[in-house]
């Protein structure tokens, strides 16, 4: 009796909803290996708002991943799509129901439809879907280019600047490989968020034309568009050593994927009844479009904030004594290209004195586009008792949902000053800053040693070349320049990227002739004294600084290997190639 009034309640719940026109399906492939990773996905066709999602239950599967979100639109562009990913695992063969999800759109819940899968033994040996064995005069290199090969999928060839383009490489495989990723695709023009590497072993089982392939996620990225123009997803190229059984021996074939170099070792095979071959196999490359923002309606105060979001701003203390440093914590929440989101304009009252931020995130990175929320937090003082009056702080961002332009503001800030001076230092905060002072003499005590060993070691190689070579050269080389960087190779935070930074603009500036506002990365692309190539190499790395500056993250894990990709492009630059 509860069922049947439970599946009338629930009916009458979904009825509403049949005229929204909304679309939600279940999609998942019909057949899957047992302990092998599969998606099931819950795709949403709506122009409504999407309240809220139910995760289903799947009985009997163990769930590894999910719920990954990632938005999108119709191919014709006119109907947002959201697309919620579970990856589950099939431990037993067997016949199971993947559940419809349920979500509520508008305040009335719909639901979509039931699925099923089959899923069969993976020790099982299936003579006919094998390619391991290589029949007599049967042309190995025609068999891999059939049985493995690597494609690349993105969401979208057309977008804003800002708007979040997915792109995933797969390979498909049928054969014994090993699969070796020789070549990485570059992403100039975009800054990057990884979603899924190697490392995370991501595989299913795809059905083409009637075989049943082995799909391994390689990787999936979210790029984000810095400017607007042409771009160019580079082909990722992978080579192979694929192994064939010249005997009617069977086997259930296996892949292993790396990064990096093959060991250089010649493989024998002591019984003489398996060949090895090698191939070399690439994506293709994908160009995508982007668009400038639109002109129309362009707020003057716009920044380059695309996605959708939310401002909001507190006092980290209400009320303060004179000269007492408080802080003002702007929170930037909601969904959009947070890694190059710049912090707002405080508009300070006469009496009250603003510092630089300190900026902190907490991201999403499997939702698409990124999720979640970036505080600023300004500190601050005044000298003077008094009321003081923040006035509301603006954002303004472009909502790629609507293309249009949004402005956001948080309320009006009150900060109260009494009269009270700020207090004494106390014994205990007095020690500690003793220690924290006789630390940074210490550091500052072992710079100076190392500058003067630098210097001397400096005033010795030169004294060397002047002998050996009469003549010296003029102008410090890009060694000399980096010299800072090198010291402050070892900090931890910002300070290191900020001076790459800077030591970069410096060279940028010498070499171009350049000064003031014409600083940028515009002139860089329209410089007729540097190379395509190059440009876009060092604004590459002049973007990762940026992100790992602005954000306080390490982006950027190997810093020794970021000074010799500096390094390089520098040179070339200072040579003009």
């Amino acid at each position: 009796m509860r069922t049947i009034l439970f599946s009338i309640l629930l009916f009458f719940c979904l009825l509403p909803a049949l005229d929204a026109q909304v679309v939600f399906k279940t999609i998942v492939q019909p057949t899957v290996e047992t302990g092998r990773s599969f998606p099931v996905e819950y795709v949403i066709e709506s122009t409504a708002d999407n309240d809220a999602f139910y995760n289903p239950l799947f009985e009997g599967l163990r769930l590894i991943n999910g719920p990954s979100i990632y938005h999108g639109k119709t191919p014709n562009g006119a109907i947002p799509v959201k697309n919620y990913v579970f990856t589950l695992i099939a431990e037993k063969p067997g016949r199971y129901r993947i559940p419809g999800a349920i979500a509520k759109m508008n305040g009335k819940f719909i639901q979509s439809d039931d699925q099923f899968i089959d899923v069969f033994d993976s020790n099982r040996e299936v003579e006919n879907n094998s390619e391991y064995f290589l029949h007599p005069g049967e042309d190995p290199y025609e068999k891999i280019r059939r049985n493995l090969f690597v494609k690349v999928m993105v969401t979208k060839k057309n977008c804003y600047i800002g708007e979040p383009v997915v792109a995933t490489f797969k390979l498909y495989s049928r054969l014994q490989s090993k699969s070796d990723i020789v070549k990485n695709p570059g992403f100039y023009g975009f800054s990057v968020q990884d979603i899924v590497n190697i490392d995370d072993k991501v595989s299913n089982t795809e059905s083409i034309g009637g075989k049943a392939f082995i799909v391994h996620t390689i990787r999936t990225v979210q790029l984000y568009p810095l400017q607007s123009g042409m771009f160019t997803i580079d082909a990722m190229e992978v080579l192979n050593k694929v192994e064939f059984s010249r005997s009617g021996v069977n086997k259930r074939t296996e892949q292993e994927i790396v990064e990096g170099v093959f060991e250089n070792r010649e493989e024998k095979n002591g019984d003489n009844t398996t060949v090895t071959y090698e191939s070399s196999i690439s994506t293709d490359r994908v160009a995508i479009t982007v668009k400038p923002y639109p002109e129309k309606n362009k707020p003057p105060l716009f920044s380059g904030a695309t996605g959708t979001f939310n401002i909001s701003a507190y006092l980290k203390k209400n009320e303060l004594a004179r000269n007492e440093e408080g802080e003002l914590v702007i929170v930037i929440s909601g969904k959009g290209n947070f890694i190059q989101l710049t912090g707002p304009v405080i508009q300070w009252p006469v009496g009250v004195e603003g510092f630089e931020a300190v900026i902190t995130d907490t991201l999403d990175k499997t939702h698409v586009p990124l999720m979640g929320e970036k505080a600023f937090r300004f500190p601050f003082v005044a000298p003077r008792s008094g009321s003081y009056t923040i006035p509301p702080v603006s954002f303004t961002f472009f909502d790629t949902d609507s293309n249009k332009y949004r402005t956001v503001s948080t309320k009006p800030v009150e900060i109260k000053i009494n009269e009270k001076e700020k207090e004494t230092v106390t014994i205990a905060q007095a020690e500690d800053d003793k220690k924290n002072k006789q630390g940074i003499l210490w550091w500052a005590a072992g710079g100076l040693i190392l500058s003067v060993l630098t210097i001397l070691w400096r005033v010795k190689k030169r004294t060397t070349m002047s002998v050996k070579r009469p003549v010296e050269e003029k102008g410090s080389t890009i060694d000399d320049a980096l010299q800072p960087a090198y010291i402050a190779l070892k900090e931890n935070g910002s300070r290191f990227y900020i001076i790459v930074q800077k030591i970069i603009w410096d060279q940028l500036s010498s070499t171009l002739h350049l000064s003031g506002t014409r600083i940028n990365k515009e002139e860089i692309l329209r410089s007729k004294q540097i190379s395509p190539d190059r440009a876009q190499e060092i604004i590459a790395i002049l973007e990762q600084c940026e992100a790992a500056a602005f954000t306080m993250a390490e982006f950027i894990h190997d810093k020794q290997e970021l000074l010799v990709g500096v390094k390089k492009v520098l040179e070339q630059i200072k040579a003009g190639q």
